[in-house]
C-alpha cells in the first residue's frame, strides 16, 4: 500500500507510514490515507499542519506523532480509540481537549506548547506517560483519574518551588521524582 504526497509516491511498510519532514500542510493533501484501514503509526512530524482532521478511517492507528507541526487546537481524534502513543510536542496548543475518546492512551507528549492548565485528561485512567515540560502551567490539577502515571515529566513550568516539594520535587530533567504524589496532590481533601 502506498499513498501519494505533493507528487511522490510513500510506501506504508510494516503498518507504519512514515511522512516526516514532508513540508505537508494539511493531512488532506496526503492522498489514499482514507484506504490505509489496517495503519498502526503515522508519523508526521516536522510538517507545516495546522488541523487535525481526515483520520476517522485510521480505526487500528496505535501512533500518531504529530510533533513538531504549526496545531492549535486538538481536534479529530475522536474516532482514534485503538491510539496507544499520541505526540504533540512543539506545535501551539493552548488547551487540553478532545481526548475524551481515547481511553487506551498509554503515552501523552505535550513539550513545549502554550498550555497554560491541566485539564482534558479524566478519561486517559490508562495514561502511563505524560510530558507537560516546557508549558505554561501555574499549578498542579486536573491529574486525580491518573493513577497508572508512572513518569511525569513537568519542569520548565511557572509553578512555584513551593508545590514541586508538597509533591515530591523533580529531577534535573524535569521529571518528577514520584508522579504519584502529583496525581494524590489534586485529589480534593
Amino acid at each position: 500500500m502506498s499513498v501519494e504526497i505533493n507528487g511522490k509516491k510513500v510506501f506504508v511498510k510494516d503498518n507504519v507510514l512514515y511522512l516526516g519532514n514532508m513540508h505537508i500542510g494539511a493531512i488532506s493533501e496526503i492522498m489514499g490515507l482514507e484506504k490505509l484501514v489496517d495503519l498502526k503509526a503515522l508519523i508526521l512530524f516536522n510538517n507545516k499542519i495546522t488541523t487535525i482532521s481526515g483520520l476517522h478511517s485510521l480505526l487500528k492507528l496505535e501512533k500518531l506523532n504529530l510533533y513538531g507541526n504549526e496545531i492549535t487546537t486538538i481536534t479529530g481524534l475522536e474516532y482514534l480509540t485503538h491510539l496507544k502513543t499520541l505526540y504533540l510536542s512543539e506545535n501551539a496548543i493552548t488547551e487540553i481537549q478532545g481526548l475524551d475518546t481515547l481511553n487506551n492512551l498509554e503515552t501523552l507528549s505535550f513539550e513545549d506548547n502554550q498550555i497554560q492548565k491541566i485539564k482534558g485528561l479524566y478519561h486517559l485512567k490508562n495514561l502511563v506517560y505524560l510530558n507537560l515540560f516546557g508549558n505554561s502551567i501555574r499549578t498542579i490539577e486536573g491529574l486525580e483519574s491518573l493513577n497508572k502515571l508512572k513518569k511525569l515529566r513537568i519542569g520548565n513550568n511557572p509553578i512555584s518551588h513551593e508545590i514541586f516539594k508538597k509533591c515530591g520535587d523533580l529531577d534535573e530533567q524535569g521529571y518528577a521524582l514520584s508522579p504519584q504524589k502529583f496525581v494524590k496532590y489534586c485529589h480534593p481533601i
